[in-house]
């Protein structure tokens, strides 16, 4: 049950289904996980550079609100200043710095800590030069990062690019293997059901498939078994003395009983994937698709009771004084990997035992007893 289900064509379609799906949900995984590598890289920007140099400009103002203060008079009331200096220097100051950023920063700290204490006009603005460096500083920093940013999103884009392409083109590959298989599946059954012109694929006496559409069909048999996960079998049918039947009652009367039996064969095997062919002279064969042993075998008695039935006279018949036949089947296991060679060379001494041990009557291929 579970080996059909994995041979079979809705199975394909599902994967074909979880493939697209599968791949829209990678190229979409792909595409957020990136955008929130950008997002990190855009707040990086912002607060580790923009943040800064609105902290260090806001400490610029209120130096200068202070310097201009002194500059006119010695006693000024600056701590609402200082205040917001020692604020906004804090948080500068506590951000991350580089080993080379730090030993300035800590120049600077000490220098902004003394200003307030001393109280003298030269320091402040001293300060304010330093502060100033620090926003030139810290905006050629953010420059650098932009630039930085930037060129990683170019190389993001086309990773992205080059990664969903990738993907697409992974993904067609396997929604083509499985489109292959279920065209190739469909190809084989269309065997089946192919029409071609009746005169290139009939037999033209007695209208039945003649060889050349038997070795079509024959010859795909166990590639269509394998694909549908089926059962087939092939029968080889034979009229008993037929020779002798002809040497009786002329080759008019014989080309009447081969139409007479073709009819009947045709007549019973009409249903879908059951074919009847005449191979030559007398023989007949028979290729049944989707079929168990147990049908076979009610087929085959059935055929030998109603080919009795026909009543067509045969005196010289060594087993009845009627008409009759000998069969040879055999059945194809799916998956078996039996050729059609060997599978008609079975069929073949299959009939001849059944011909050996007295005719009218069949005899179905064992392997374990042939």
């Amino acid at each position: 049950m579970i080996y059909k289900f994995l041979k079979s064509t809705t199975l394909k379609l599902l994967m074909l289904v979880c493939t697209v799906l599968a791949t829209l949900i990678v190229s979409a995984l792909l595409f957020y996980s990136q955008i929130d590598e950008l997002k990190k890289q855009i707040d990086n920007i912002y607060f580790g550079n923009l943040i800064p140099i609105i902290k260090l400009q806001i400490i610029s103002d209120n130096y200068q609100e202070i310097a201009n203060c002194r500059k006119v008079k010695y006693n000024c009331d600056f701590k609402k200043e200082e205040e917001i200096i020692l604020q906004e220097w804090d948080y500068y100051f506590k951000s991350y710095k580089n080993n080379d950023e730090r030993i300035v920063v800590d120049t600077i700290n000490d220098e902004i800590l003394n200003s307030f204490k001393e109280n003298k006009y030269n320091l402040f603005v001293n300060i304010l030069k330093r502060i100033d460096f620090l926003i030139k500083y810290e905006t050629q920093q953010a420059f650098k990062q932009r630039k930085a940013f930037l060129d990683d999103y170019e190389q993001m884009k086309n990773y992205l690019f080059y990664n969903i392409v990738l993907i697409l083109i992974l993904s067609f590959v396997v929604i083509a293997y499985i489109i292959l298989q279920v065209i190739k599946k469909d190809r084989q059954l269309t065997i089946l059901n192919k029409r071609y012109k009746i005169d290139s694929i009939t037999d033209s006496m007695t209208k039945l498939y003649n060889r050349k559409y038997f070795d079509t069909i024959f010859d795909n048999m166990p590639f269509i078994a394998n694909a549908n996960n089926w059962k087939c079998a092939f029968i080889m049918i034979d009229i008993d003395y037929f020779k002798q039947y002809n040497d009786t009652y002329g080759h008019d009367s014989g080309d009447v009983t081969l139409k007479k039996v073709a009819n009947n064969l045709k007549e019973y095997f009409n249903k879908k994937y059951e074919f009847v062919f005449r191979l030559g002279g007398e023989e007949f064969g028979v290729i049944l698709f989707d079929i168990d042993l147990n049908i076979l075998e009610n087929c085959l008695k059935d055929m030998n009771k109603r080919i009795i039935e026909l009543q067509i006279e045969h005196k010289n018949s060594k087993i009845l004084d009627v008409v009759s036949i000998s069969m040879g089947a055999i059945i194809y296991e799916p998956n078996s990997y039996i050729s059609a060679n060997k599978l008609y060379k079975f069929a073949d001494e299959c009939l001849y035992k059944s011909k050996e041990n007295g005719r009218n009557q069949y005899h179905i291929y064992n392997k374990g007893k042939e």
